[in-house]
Order: C-alpha cells, then structure tokens, then sequence
C-alpha cells in the first residue's frame, strides 16, 4: 500500500473532465484519478476543519457520523481498478471500509486532511512516471518546497517587525 497526496487538479484536454493527480513527492510515481465537478471544487478549496452551519458541506456529515458513533475517519483507500474504473473506500480508526466513489473518497480526504492510500496493485497497473507525464517539470510540490526554502534563506527577524509608523 502506497501513501499518496493530491498535488495537483487538472481539465483533461479533450473530455474537459476534471483528473486528480496524486503522487509522492518522494517518488517518480503518479495517479491521475477522474473526478466529478462538485468534487474536484471541494479539493481545489483544501482542507477546511471548520464545521460551522454556514460552511458545513455533505462531505462533513460523513466524518461527523463517523463521530457520532465512536469512530473517526482514517484514510481514504483506492483499492481495486475494475473494468477500467477505480474502487475506492474510506476507512475508519478501527479497519472498517465504506465502499465510496474515487472522487468522494478523494473530495473527503483533502477536505478532512486525511492520508490517501493505494493499493500496490492499482499502482503497478495504473500508476504512471511523473517525468512521463509532466515532462522536465519540476514535482509542484518540490517547487513549493525550494520557493519557501529561498524564503526562508533570505528572511530576517528584522523582515516581520513592524515598522515605528506601523504600531
């Protein structure tokens, strides 16, 4: 079993359909996973721990429930590639799974910042090279990590103190 992070959200070309993209920063290894609309919306806002009624969506019933009767999400699972289609559940503290669609599992997840597993199985089949698919571009992750490490090199104390004017 391969632990994976949503690294990116992307339009295929064609079809216009929304793909999820997953990958370890560690690794050459990606999966691109097709998801509904409304899902890839919820991805693409991040996680988002707030549960007030004004920001609660139906994707935090499901973690809500689970709380509800003693157990807690743990991770959202891709376990099986049938007739070209991705299985995927979620899976409590205590080793049950819920059989859910990919892209719910996946909107959940990201949404509640829970680990993404995947079947090493699924991997073998499905899993693509990054390099392959992105060519000489860098991880995005990886570009986010040199971005702040320059940040960081760069920044003094002096930088975050406010200014005499400024108090």
């Amino acid at each position: 079993m391969e632990e994976l992070h949503l690294v990116t959200l992307v339009v295929h070309r064609v079809t216009r359909e929304p793909l999820a993209v997953l990958a370890d920063p560690e690794e050459d290894r990606c999966l691109v996973v097709a998801v509904r609309a409304p899902q890839a919306e919820i991805m693409a806002a991040g996680p988002h721990p707030a549960r007030d009624a004004d920001t609660r969506l139906t994707q935090d019933v499901v973690a809500d429930l689970a709380t509800a009767v003693g157990r807690r999400l743990a991770r959202a699972h891709i376990d099986d590639l049938v007739d070209e289609r991705f299985r995927a559940s979620l899976v409590l503290d205590d080793g049950t799974a819920v059989d859910v669609r990919p892209s719910d599992a996946l909107a959940i997840a990201v949404r509640d910042a829970l680990p993404i597993s995947v079947a090493d199985h699924v991997m073998e089949v499905a899993g693509q090279s990054w390099r392959d698919l992105q060519g000489d571009k860098p991880h995005p992750q990886s570009v986010e990590v040199d971005e702040m490490r320059e940040f960081l090199d760069q920044v003094t104390p002096d930088d975050f103190r406010a200014g005499d004017d400024e108090r």
